[in-house]
Parts: structure tokens; sequence; C-alpha cells
């Protein structure tokens, strides 16, 4: 719902702030008092046209902003908005709408303070709120949401028998979907491999002949640096064994000194023991290391040609990293893959025909749960198209009639004789499936005798189509999504016994939706939760609109007026009171 409305600097309004109930509002006034202007600026906060010459004379802008706080039925669609514009996302907290116009021939959108352009504006305005005047914001005139409201209605008609048989058809579309776009990805990977197969082969074949093994260049570089300095390495061995262990006078026969001498005086002196200790360890493990050393020695050989060899070999396995991803495990990476398309290209027709038989069964299974749905809304069609003219004779319309038509979806074929979702042959042509089954439903409405069926897209203009409206979202009230509903003098020709059916109708609507209604009737006007009076006033010299909410007593005060003029009389305060009360 509207919980606040701010306006400043738009024309006369200068700077009104307007709080609304959940329920039925109702705005009155004089004409040319303004009242017209809320409308308008509704249709320029949810990302209508700018016109700049509404600014307020002398005034550098004009800004509009509105509280709005979010159904929970609503709530996901308004996120998934936010989200895409990588604006926080909402709770239980309002949503924040503002736009500013500038004198400059500019416009500024925010969302919860956070800038976005008119097209978000749009998307919101038109999850939330339909405003019937001049056709703006009227969801009823888009054909693509009438089969879910008829879904919609048959849910609250038929209970949880209808909702599971379209839940279990949507996840099979879905899931139709899902495997459709496989299917084609993979005939389109066929083609693309296809073409490729030779060069394929030919990729395989260049990095099999190498035969690269994990980290073998690394291994393989490590022995090329023992045979390029094989000379060095053996006389630095041997020169390493003769000081540690052979020479006279090497590094063990000294420690062996060492630790006879110690020992001699390990007795007189307890840290001199520790220090035996140490040196007796140090002595086995030069020991150690010169038997490591020896057998180093014995072992170290290297065949000249082997250099030669190893060169060659790393020379294939840097070609192969440079060409296929700079490294062995790269390249290992690309011929694993390069296997597997391999392997697709030739098992791509058993498995192209066991999706498309697997694809032909699931479709035949939706067919026919389509075609339940189908049955069940042809049956709750007639339902509601009673219901709907019976409200339409109740606001002024005796002659009117409802018609839900329902025919199936058709769409034209490719010169290959497909389409966009499996088809179904059916009297020379092809119906086709869609997210909803395969009707094409769309609501259609005839005013007069003698009339044909239109859509309600096509129906007379002004106040009859906001009454026709009226009609629809009374029946359609607790199936309609919308938060917001504003009737801008759908009264128009209207005499006080149907103008009280009307009101009745939205007083209605409002039990469902917040109603925000525009009105010069004093039987719609009795009906408000609140009553909201747009009037003329003077300020510094200027003439300025003001809007304000009534209280209880001028509440009835501006009733009386609606129904005798300027001059309250003791009758009409009667007739306003009685009028209140009904």
């Amino acid at each position: 719902m509207l919980e606040k409305l701010i306006i400043k600097n738009y024309l006369l309004l200068k700077n009104i702030e307007i709080d609304l109930s959940a329920g039925f509002n109702i705005i009155t006034g004089e004409t040319g008092a303004g009242k017209s202007i809320l409308i308008n600026a509704l249709n320029l906060l949810l990302g209508g046209r700018a016109d700049y010459s509404i600014i307020s004379k002398n005034k550098e802008k004009m800004i509009i902003e509105g509280f709005v706080n979010i159904s929970v039925d609503n709530r996901e669609v308004i996120n998934k908005i936010l989200k895409n514009k990588e604006i926080e996302q909402i709770g239980d907290e309002n949503i924040i709408i503002r736009r500013e116009l500038y004198s400059k021939a500019y416009s500024r959108c925010f969302i919860n303070d956070s800038p976005v352009g008119t097209n978000e504006l749009k998307e919101i305005g038109e999850v939330i709120i339909d405003i019937h005047s001049q056709n703006e914001h009227q969801s009823l005139l888009k054909k693509e949401v009438h089969i879910e409201l008829l879904d919609s209605y048959l849910a609250k008609k038929e209970g949880k028998k209808f909702k599971d048989k379209l839940e279990s058809y949507k996840e099979g579309y879905f899931e139709l979907q899902k495997l459709m776009g496989e299917y084609e990805e993979i005939r389109n990977r066929k083609a693309e491999l296809d073409n490729k197969r030779g060069f394929i082969e030919f990729q395989l074949k260049e990095i099999a002949e190498v035969d690269p093994k994990p980290a073998e260049d690394e291994h393989l570089e490590n022995e090329l640096k023992t045979g390029e300095n094989i000379e060095g390495i053996q006389q630095g061995l041997q020169s390493a064994y003769l000081n540690l262990y052979e020479d006279s006078g090497s590094v063990t026969e000294r420690i062996k000194l060492v630790e006879k001498e110690l020992r001699k005086l390990s007795g007189f002196n307890s840290e001199i023991e520790k220090i035996l200790a140490d040196v007796s360890e140090s002595a086995t493990t030069l020991n150690e290391a010169s038997r490591l050393l020896q057998q180093l020695m014995e072992n170290l050989s290297f065949d000249p040609a082997r250099v030669e060899e190893i060169r060659e070999r790393l020379y294939k396995l840097q070609f192969i990293k440079k060409k296929y991803g700079g490294s062995l495990d790269e390249a290992i990476k690309v011929k694993e893959e390069l296997e597997r398309d391999l392997g697709l290209v030739d098992n791509f027709d058993e498995k192209i025909s066991a999706m498309g038989k697997s694809i032909g069964e699931l479709s035949d299974t939706l067919y026919k749960k389509a075609g339940e749905l189908s049955k069940l809304r042809k049956a709750g069609a007639k339902t509601l198209e009673a219901e709907v003219e019976k409200i339409l004779k109740e606001v002024g319309f005796e002659n009117a009639e409802f018609e839900v038509q329902t025919s199936p979806l058709y769409e034209s074929l490719d010169s290959k004789g497909r389409g966009p979702a499996p088809l179904l042959k059916e009297e020379g042509s092809k119906a086709r499936l869609s997210h909803n089954g395969i009707d094409d439903i769309e609501f259609m409405v005839k005013i007069n005798k003698g009339d044909e069926f239109s859509s309600l897209r096509k129906t007379a203009s002004g106040g009859e189509v906001s009454r026709i409206m009226l009609a629809v979202k009374s029946v359609l009230a607790d199936a309609d999504m919308i938060d917001i509903l504003v009737f801008d003098e759908i009264d128009t020709g209207i005499s006080g016994r149907i103008a009280q059916k009307v009101g009745r109708v939205m007083k209605n609507l409002s039990s469902y939706h917040q109603v925000i209604a525009i009105t010069h009737l004093a039987q719609i006007a009795a009906l408000a939760d609140e009553h909201l009076l747009v009037e003329k006033a003077e300020e510094d010299e200027s003439t300025i609109t003001k809007i304000r909410l009534l209280d209880k007593n001028e509440k009835v005060i501006e009733v009386a007026k609606l129904l005798s003029g300027e001059k309250v009389t003791d009758a009409s305060i009667k007739s306003a009171k009685e009028l209140i009360r009904s």
C-alpha cells in the first residue's frame, strides 16, 4: 500500500504530505482544485513521461516521493527487480520511491536512495499499482496476465485440486525446457565438432605422439643439469669424501681424537660428559655421510648420449607446452578434452536419439496434463463470466456481456517444421506448449446489445473502461496481486443509485487492496475510510493547492456539499449522515 505521498513544487502543490489508509481512500474537491494532479504525480513517480512545465514557477526542482509497503505476495518480484539493480532487498520495511524533475530539463529517480532509471520505476509500478485513468498502468489491459488471473480465480474456486495439476504441469514444462536446451546444445555441439573433427584428430595425434607425463619436464631438467656437469660433480664428491673420511687428518679421523681425549676427562666433569655425547653423535652422523658419499660415487655415471636424448625430449615437451596451455598439466588436460570431444562425436547420434525419445515422451505427458488444465479453465471461465456480468449490471451496464475467450496457442514454424516448443498437430495447424499449458486466454466484453465482443484494450474509454475494470477486479479481488488500485472519476455520467453500487464494489475491493478514488458523488464519498479534501488557498499573495484529511464532522459536511452544493442545509446534513451510516 501507499502509506505516504510527498509532493513539492508541482504547479500549485508547493509542499504537501498525504497519509493514506490501507482501505478505501476518497479524494474530493472542486473542479480545477488539483485532484487529478495527484494521479499525474503517481504516474510520474512510477516512471511516466516527464513534463518540465509542471515545476512550480521560480523553483529549481520538483520532488515526488512515495513510501510504499509491499505485500508479502509481491515482495519476491520486487526484490528481484532490486537485486538486478544491486539495491538492498526489502523485508518487512517500506520501499521509498523518489522522482525529481529539474528546471534545466533533466530528471533523477531513486529507489531506497539508490539511483535508478525510469524503466525500474515502471517495472515496480506494473507490479504494485493499477491506475484507472486514461488507461494508465491498467494491468488488465495486458492480455498476457489474463491466463494468470483465470488460474488464480480457479485456484480460489477449486482449491488444491487445480493447484496441484497446475504445479505438476509447470514442473514438467520447465523440465522439458531444460531437456530441450540440452538437446539443442548437443546438436549444435555435434555440428561444431563434426566440422572440427579433422582438426581435433590432428591436435590429439600431435599431443599423443609426444605423450607428456605430469612433471616430466622438471625431472628431465634436473637430470640434464647432472649430465652436463658430471665431471665437476664427480670431482667434488671425491674431494668431499677424502676430506671427510679417507685422507690422513680427515674430519672423521680428527673427531675420533677429540672423542678419545674427552673420554679421558669425562669422569671428572659432568659437563664434559654431555659434550662427549654430542661429539659421539656427530661422529656417527659423519660416518653415515661418508658411507652415502661413497655409495653415490660408485653409482654416479652418465652416458653422454643421454644428454642429447634429454635435450631432444625437452624440446618436444616445450613445443607442446607452448602450443597447448603453457604447462604439461594444461597440455595433458587439453588432450583429455580432445579425447572426450572425439568420443562425443562418435556417440552423438545415439545420445541425440535417446534425448529425442525422452523429449517426445515428456511432451506427450505434458499435452495430456495441459488438456486437463484446459478443460478446467473452460469450465471455470463460465463461472467467472457470470460473476463479472452480475457486477457489470450493478455498476450501470445493464446489457453488458463478459467473455473469457479460450483458444489453443498457435505459432508459425520454420522451414524445417520446428517451433519454439514441442508441437502437436491439431486441425491442420500445430498447437504449442507454453509455461501455462496450451491455452490462449483473453478477456472480452461487449457493452451494448448488438455490439461485437472486443478485447478490453479496444473497449470504450474513460469512465466506462474504469467501471468495467472495477467489475472484473471485484470478482478477482483475492486473486489479483496488485497492491494499489486508483480510480479517477469513474463515476462520470452515472446516477446516484448506480453510484452507490459502484461505491460498494470499491469498498469491497478495499478489503483486498488499497483503493484510492477521486469522485464527485456523495454516494461514493460517504463510504470512505479516509476522506481527503483538495482545495485552493491564498498564501503569500499567491494561490496554492492544499490537501487535508477530514475528521468525522468535516466528512459529513463535505458529503453534504456533494449532495446539495456549496450551501449546506439541515436536510443535506441528515442525508449525508444516513449515507455514511449505510
